[in-house]
């Protein structure tokens, strides 16, 4: 008797076991998508508000294009499009004249510089050639005004001077206003709240796929061909288990040593685990639980590799819900490697709710 071929990923995935298991976590997804929301919405408000770009503010002005009649083509100019306005709003034919309108309103070329104007203005056609929207954006609400009264003065100029246009007149302009964006914190905090929550159910699960303990008594039947002897608790369904298999696997053997499998460095975790298992054999079988000793597991001190070589046989106590499941194997391994029968294992330190939810008791 001892280790299945079976390995732990190998197992068929127990779902009674999984979902009682999960429910006592469930709580952990509602809170990481609390988190996520939280930090999400958070990060988004310190880019676009705390950290974010300066206040923006803009102006438009429409200005309406008379083109002047080309003999040549026997047409109006017709080769000034958005493009053609886009570059020319840059150029020193516009530029050069409002710098000068800024100076007449008093604004110096240090306080705007030529550059800033550059980057400030935009041109486009929205439609009609003959139609053109001038935008103004700029950090500063009086340069937007400024900027904008010098560059409708400037094109205006440029429409009397220049031999493709009769005319380039003002058609309305508005005030600079603030530069609004939609808030997105609720679209930014939902994001966040959805990506924790499939990753707080993706992490559960794959905590689960490689989780090794064992929760109840079936576990150790798929890994083990030994005897389960039953659940060291106080629910007397339990103890009868324990105590009918005790009887029939243990009585007789004369000199027991009782091992948990995670007690390697502790030998005070067998014995505390033994005394348990005595209190579900109860007074019955007191007579033959003392001859029971508790030991720790074999590979921390040599002597007990003797021990285990002259004993008539071993009762590992396994842990419910301690991640050792690979120390079990080894131990398993160990016992076999010198010849230790194993009279049987007991489920110990089990939650008892939990058992008996999955065995609906």
């Amino acid at each position: 008797m001892g280790r299945s071929d079976l390995r732990h990923m190998d197992e068929t995935l127990d779902l009674r076991s999984f979902y009682l298991r999960l429910i006592k976590k469930i709580w952990i997804i509602p809170l990481a998508a609390i988190i996520g929301a939280v930090i999400a919405g958070g990060i988004y408000t310190l880019v676009t508000v705390t950290f974010g770009p300066e206040k923006t503010y803009s102006t438009e002005s429409k200005l309406y294009i008379k083109f002047a009649y080309d003999e040549n083509a026997k047409s109006q100019v017709d080769s000034y499009n958005a493009f053609t306005w886009s570059l020319l709003m840059t150029t020193d034919d516009i530029l050069d004249e409002v710098m000068n309108n800024l100076g007449k309103a008093g604004a110096s070329e240090d306080e705007i510089t030529r550059q800033e104007v550059a980057d400030s203005i935009a041109a486009e056609i929205p439609s009609d050639v003959r139609l053109l929207l001038v935008t103004v954006k700029n950090n500063n609400k009086d340069h937007a005004d400024l900027i904008t009264d010098a560059t409708d003065k400037s094109l205006e100029n440029y429409g009397e001077t220049n031999d493709a246009f009769t005319s380039i007149k003002l058609l309305s302009k508005s005030e600079a206003t603030l530069v609004t964006y939609s808030d997105k914190t609720f679209t930014a905090a939902a994001f966040g709240g959805v990506a924790c929550l499939v990753l707080a159910i993706f992490v559960l699960l794959l905590i689960d796929a490689l989780d090794d303990a064992v929760y109840v008594p079936e576990d150790i039947e798929k890994r083990f061909s030994i005897p389960v002897l039953g659940v060291a608790g106080k629910n007397e369904y339990f103890k009868n288990e324990l105590q009918a298999a005790f009887e029939k696997h243990v009585a007789g053997a004369e000199k027991v040593i009782f091992i948990s499998t995670d007690s390697a460095f502790d030998v005070s975790v067998s014995e505390k685990d033994l005394l348990a298992v005595k209190e579900s054999l109860g007074s019955r079988f007191s007579a033959q639980t003392e001859n029971i000793t508790a030991m720790e597991t074999p590979g921390n001190v040599l002597e007990n590799y003797r021990k285990i070589g002259t004993c008539d046989g071993v009762i590992l106590g396994i842990p419910a819900g301690k991640r050792c499941g690979t120390m079990n194997d080894h131990i398993v391994a160990q016992l076999q490697k010198h010849e230790c029968p194993i009279l049987g294992v007991v489920l110990v330190r089990a939650d008892e709710k939990f058992l008996k939810k999955y065995y609906r008791l």
